[in-house]
């Protein structure tokens, strides 16, 4: 079969990064185009990376040349671009969340299982070395039964505009921690119960547009290992990832809250700096993603995250929000 020809559909951060793996690191994959409604931005980067560049996704889907969409645009775009994409017969990689919502998560979950197109979500951390092994430590049995999980994930700071916005995002469960929901539910099991606490510490914009900033999330999982979720969207050193895994036989750490490649020691003790943003910490998984996802369409077999993942990431979310509102334990649909 030939290259799996793609269009990179946003050009934010993300879908930069996506756009330039596919361009170079991807084996059996070809960046075919690029597509953004700012046309500049679509313009330098097409230039930069010698693909066609689009404004227009409408005209971009028209396109026979291609494949498959890398969706890379803001959640609350996401139903109706998968839609004209699977209805174009492009398979799709959509950048999570799924959706914003729990009725346009589900009207996404429909159209993929009709469509016959392979379709991933992309929660990279399935596909990152570290939280790999973990799963692998888990399901050896070596160290025994899951009794509990915890995620810290505090980021650099708070997102602006539409993903400052709950109706647009998904809020904080959604935008920023349903990564940790996806690695928890991966290595652990389904979540059947949650229990949040919240507020507003650290952004005006996020709590005027009615978002949460800082949040506690208590866990119960199906196989009644518990666990504990810690999400902020500003920490004053930099991006700050922790997970742990406790066993009856032994725990499992993962990611470092400083970065330890170097260290500067004077006579007040030996000082880190912060880890870099998640561009840099996963980015072999991100890479990892695309090879897999690429190879799922070659082989005609189902990607590892499925549509019906993303939809439970939803569940779980707008079971945390009745949690909040509610002010106590809520299982999850």
């Amino acid at each position: 079969m030939h290259a799996i020809k793609y269009l990179v559909a946003g050009l934010g951060r993300i879908g930069r990064l996506h756009a330039e793996m596919l361009k170079t690191s991807i084996p059996n994959a070809e960046l075919h185009a690029v597509c953004d409604v700012v046309e500049p931005l679509a313009k330098s980067v097409a230039e930069r990376l010698k693909v066609r560049a689009y404004t227009s996704y409408d005209k971009a889907l028209s396109d026979p040349e291609i494949d498959a969409v890398v969706i890379a645009t803001p959640t609350f775009l996401h139903k109706e671009m998968t839609v004209k994409a699977l209805e174009a017969g492009k398979h799709v990689f959509l950048e999570k969340p799924l959706a914003p919502s729990l009725p346009d998560a589900k009207e996404i979950a429909n159209r993929v299982k009709s469509s016959g197109l392979k379709f991933m979500i992309g929660y990279m951390r399935r596909f990152d070395h570290y939280y790999r092994r973990a799963k692998s430590l888990v399901e050896s049995g070596a160290l025994g039964r899951v009794i509990s999980f915890t995620s810290i994930a505090r980021d650099p700071s708070p997102p602006p505009g539409w993903a400052a916005d709950p109706q647009l995002s998904g809020g904080i469960f959604l935008d920023q921690l349903s990564h940790d929901f996806d690695i928890a539910r991966w290595i652990v099991g389904e979540v059947k119960e949650v229990y949040v606490v919240g507020g507003n510490y650290v952004s005006e914009e996020i709590k005027t547009k009615g978002d949460l900033d800082v949040v506690s999330i208590i866990v119960k999982f199906n196989n009644d290992a518990q666990g504990f979720i810690h999400g902020a969207r500003r920490n004053t050193f930099g991006y700050d990832l922790r997970t742990e895994i406790y066993c009856e036989k032994g725990t499992i750490f993962v990611g470092v809250p400083m970065d330890t490649m170097m260290s500067i020691g004077t006579g007040n003790g030996v000082s880190y700096g912060g880890v870099a943003w998640f561009e840099k910490r996963f980015l072999e998984a991100y890479m990892e993603e695309l090879r897999h996802f690429t190879s799922a369409i070659i082989e005609d077999e189902e990607p590892l995250i499925s549509v019906d993942d993303g939809l439970r990431l939803v569940e779980i979310a707008e079971a945390c929000w009745r949690s909040y509102r509610e002010r106590k334990p809520v299982s999850v649909s």
